[in-house]
Parts: structure tokens; C-alpha cells; sequence
């Protein structure tokens, strides 16, 4: 049976490379599905076309940004080489619907490979497989 997507409510995620971790020292990342509307948004701004060169442009290294600004919300036992923690700070979006999105400052600690796999995660919408199933608190 399916089962509906909430994009309200998130989601725990340990990246690949920290599963074989003991609990206590995995960091736990806290994403949210990304409604309809935003990840339209994203998938929009994600390629341009230019008439007179007739180039396509496509923005990746934008898109994953995007993705995790919108769908990372938190975590947990991010640690620097010292042993302190990555505090998670987020930047206040005004607008019509104004929210907090995970700011550039603490992408900035993030390896471009996890930030890919956190994207992918997000973007994957509960397409878990059953190993993710058990690292995920749904």
C-alpha cells in the first residue's frame, strides 16, 4: 500500500559513509521532503537556454544547493576536527511565506559528496531502501 509523503514532518538520515559508526557517533541529519511547488522551483531555475548561442546551461552545483537550503532542517553530532559541534544555523526568508533555510555558513562545513547525497535523499521522497528504512525514525 502507498503510503502519502508529508512534507511537514522530517526525516532522520546518516550519511553512508558514518553508517558502520557506533549510534553515538554517527551524525544524524534531519531533511524534509520538498513539496511539489518547491522542488518545481528548483527543477526550473536548474537549466537555461540561450536563443543565440543556442546553449543549454545546466546549474547542478545550484540546484544541490537549493535542495538542501529548502529540505535540510537540522543536526545532530556534526563535529569539527577539534571535536566541538557544527552548530546548524539557518537564514529568515520573508515573503509570502516566509520560513528559515539552512544558511550558506553551514553548508560551507558540509563535503561536496555528502551535500550531494543529502540532496539526492531529499529529492528521493521516502524512496528508501530497506538498510535506510531502519536508519530513518519515520
Amino acid at each position: 500500500m502507498p503510503l502519502a509523503i508529508n512534507p511537514n514532518v522530517p526525516f532522520d538520515y546518516v550519511l553512508d559513509c558514518d553508517r558502520a559508526l557506533p549510534k553515538e557517533e554517527q551524525t544524524l541529519f534531519r531533511l524534509k521532503v520538498l513539496t511539489p511547488n518547491e522542488l518545481a522551483e528548483i527543477e526550473d531555475g536548474s537549466a537555461t537556454f540561450d536563443t543565440n548561442s543556442q546553449q543549454v546551461t545546466i546549474k547542478t552545483g545550484t540546484k544541490v544547493i537549493n535542495i538542501l537550503k529548502k529540505g535540510l532542517v537540522g543536526v545532530i553530532n556534526l563535529k569539527l576536527a577539534d571535536g566541538s559541534d557544527v552548530k546548524f544555523t539557518t537564514t529568515k526568508i520573508g515573503g509570502r511565506f516566509p520560513r528559515e533555510e539552512a544558511d550558506d555558513k553551514f553548508l560551507s562545513y558540509l563535503h561536496p559528496n555528502w551535500r550531494r547525497e543529502l540532496a539526492n535523499a531529499i529529492t528521493e521522497q521516502f524512496r528508501l531502501t530497506e538498510e535506510e528504512e531502519g536508519n530513518s525514525k519515520l
